[in-house]
Protein backbone atom coordinates (compact mmCIF):
# COMPACT_ATOMS: atom_id res chain seq x y z
CA UNK A 1 0.00 0.00 0.00
CA UNK A 2 3.06 2.44 0.69
CA UNK A 3 4.38 1.67 -2.82
CA UNK A 4 0.75 2.25 -4.26
CA UNK A 5 0.17 5.68 -2.54
CA UNK A 6 3.99 6.77 -4.12
CA UNK A 7 3.01 6.22 -7.34
CA UNK A 8 -0.16 8.07 -6.53
CA UNK A 9 1.62 10.99 -5.87
CA UNK A 10 3.94 10.84 -8.63
CA UNK A 11 1.05 10.17 -10.88
CA UNK A 12 -0.37 13.41 -9.20
CA UNK A 13 2.16 15.25 -10.09
CA UNK A 14 3.02 14.48 -13.43
CA UNK A 15 -0.68 14.44 -14.81
CA UNK A 16 -1.04 18.39 -12.99
CA UNK A 17 2.12 19.11 -14.69
CA UNK A 18 1.65 17.86 -18.00
CA UNK A 19 -1.82 19.54 -18.04
CA UNK A 20 -0.48 22.48 -17.25
CA UNK A 21 1.84 22.34 -19.89
CA UNK A 22 -0.44 21.53 -22.55
CA UNK A 23 -3.02 24.64 -21.77
CA UNK A 24 -0.11 26.56 -21.66
CA UNK A 25 1.04 25.41 -25.20
CA UNK A 26 -2.05 25.41 -26.96
CA UNK A 27 -2.62 28.91 -25.83
CA UNK A 28 0.84 30.14 -26.28
CA UNK A 29 1.15 28.45 -29.55
CA UNK A 30 -1.98 30.14 -31.01
CA UNK A 31 -1.29 33.39 -29.83
CA UNK A 32 2.19 33.11 -31.73
CA UNK A 33 0.09 31.95 -34.53
CA UNK A 34 -2.58 34.74 -34.77
CA UNK A 35 -5.38 32.72 -33.73
CA UNK A 36 -8.24 34.99 -32.46
CA UNK A 37 -8.67 34.66 -28.61
CA UNK A 38 -12.58 33.22 -28.45
CA UNK A 39 -10.99 30.38 -30.86
CA UNK A 40 -8.58 29.86 -28.19
CA UNK A 41 -11.14 30.07 -25.42
CA UNK A 42 -13.32 27.11 -27.15
CA UNK A 43 -9.62 25.32 -27.99
CA UNK A 44 -8.95 24.98 -23.95
CA UNK A 45 -12.25 25.09 -22.83
CA UNK A 46 -12.81 21.51 -22.62
CA UNK A 47 -9.84 20.99 -20.59
CA UNK A 48 -10.96 23.12 -17.66
CA UNK A 49 -13.91 21.04 -17.39
CA UNK A 50 -11.83 18.43 -15.91
CA UNK A 51 -10.35 20.57 -12.67
CA UNK A 52 -13.12 20.04 -10.68
CA UNK A 53 -12.26 15.96 -10.77
CA UNK A 54 -8.85 16.39 -10.64
CA UNK A 55 -9.09 18.27 -7.73
CA UNK A 56 -11.38 16.12 -6.18
CA UNK A 57 -9.36 13.27 -7.21
CA UNK A 58 -12.52 11.30 -9.02
CA UNK A 59 -10.77 8.55 -10.66
CA UNK A 60 -13.89 8.57 -13.47
CA UNK A 61 -12.62 12.02 -14.57
CA UNK A 62 -9.52 11.32 -14.56
CA UNK A 63 -10.37 8.87 -16.48
CA UNK A 64 -12.12 10.82 -19.19
CA UNK A 65 -9.47 13.39 -19.42
CA UNK A 66 -7.25 10.53 -20.57
CA UNK A 67 -9.91 10.28 -23.60
CA UNK A 68 -10.22 13.88 -24.09
CA UNK A 69 -6.14 14.22 -24.63
CA UNK A 70 -6.99 11.58 -27.56
CA UNK A 71 -8.64 14.14 -29.40
CA UNK A 72 -6.16 16.56 -28.67
CA UNK A 73 -3.08 14.36 -29.13
CA UNK A 74 -5.05 13.63 -33.42
CA UNK A 75 -5.52 17.72 -33.79
CA UNK A 76 -2.15 18.20 -32.42
CA UNK A 77 -0.15 15.73 -34.64
CA UNK A 78 -1.75 16.97 -37.56
CA UNK A 79 -0.32 20.13 -36.62
CA UNK A 80 3.07 19.06 -36.79
CA UNK A 81 3.18 18.52 -40.20
CA UNK A 82 2.38 21.68 -41.20
CA UNK A 83 5.24 24.38 -42.24
CA UNK A 84 4.56 26.80 -39.72
CA UNK A 85 4.76 24.75 -36.99
CA UNK A 86 6.54 26.42 -33.33
CA UNK A 87 8.10 25.14 -30.42
CA UNK A 88 4.58 25.52 -28.63
CA UNK A 89 3.38 22.49 -31.29
CA UNK A 90 6.33 20.28 -29.85
CA UNK A 91 5.66 21.08 -26.60
CA UNK A 92 1.88 20.22 -26.71
CA UNK A 93 2.74 16.53 -28.49
CA UNK A 94 5.00 15.78 -25.65
CA UNK A 95 2.13 17.18 -23.01
CA UNK A 96 -0.24 15.35 -24.62
CA UNK A 97 1.32 11.94 -24.50
CA UNK A 98 2.71 12.53 -20.94
CA UNK A 99 -1.03 13.84 -20.00
CA UNK A 100 -2.05 10.45 -21.44
CA UNK A 101 0.37 7.95 -20.08
CA UNK A 102 -0.21 9.83 -16.91
CA UNK A 103 -3.78 10.00 -16.40
CA UNK A 104 -4.34 6.39 -17.49
CA UNK A 105 -1.93 5.05 -14.82
CA UNK A 106 -3.33 7.90 -12.13
CA UNK A 107 -7.08 7.02 -12.86
CA UNK A 108 -6.21 2.84 -12.17
CA UNK A 109 -3.86 3.09 -9.56
CA UNK A 110 -6.32 5.60 -7.66
CA UNK A 111 -9.02 3.59 -8.06
CA UNK A 112 -7.39 0.18 -6.66
CA UNK A 113 -6.79 2.66 -3.48
CA UNK A 114 -10.39 3.28 -3.03
CA UNK A 115 -11.12 -0.19 -3.72
CA UNK A 116 -8.46 -1.54 -1.22
CA UNK A 117 -9.88 1.01 0.86
CA UNK A 118 -13.09 -0.07 0.96
CA UNK A 119 -12.04 -3.34 1.74
CA UNK A 120 -10.08 -2.36 4.61
CA UNK A 121 -12.98 -0.63 5.79
CA UNK A 122 -15.09 -3.28 5.32
CA UNK A 123 -12.76 -5.86 7.21
CA UNK A 124 -12.94 -3.26 10.48
CA UNK A 125 -16.61 -3.37 10.60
Amino acid sequence: MKDLSELLRKARMMTRLSYGLLIISLIGGGLVSGTPVILLAFAVAPLLIFIPGLRKENYRSISMLCFATLLYFTVIVANLFEPDRSLFDISAVIAVVTLFITTMMYSRWLQRQQASSAIDYSNEC
